[in-house]
């Protein structure tokens, strides 16, 4: 099923593993570009990471950098 892809304020623009960590990137949910906010979500182990890190990117349609 293709999905349409809207650009709105507050969503994850980069998702990574790094560490046994999910790296989430998010844009400011107010607009100001000079605003993002990065959350660090701790994983069992590297692989976990990896996991989490692509299906965040699967659903958020963002590429893998």
């Amino acid at each position: 099923m293709a999905r349409e892809v809207v650009k709105m304020k507050g969503i994850p623009t980069s998702v990574y593993a790094e560490n046994s960590y999910v790296i989430v990137w998010v844009n400011s949910p107010t607009g100001d570009s000079s605003d993002s906010f990065q959350y660090r979500i701790p994983c069992l182990s590297q692989e976990q990471a990896e996991v989490i890190a692509e299906t965040w990117r699967s659903v958020w349609a963002l590429p893998k950098y």
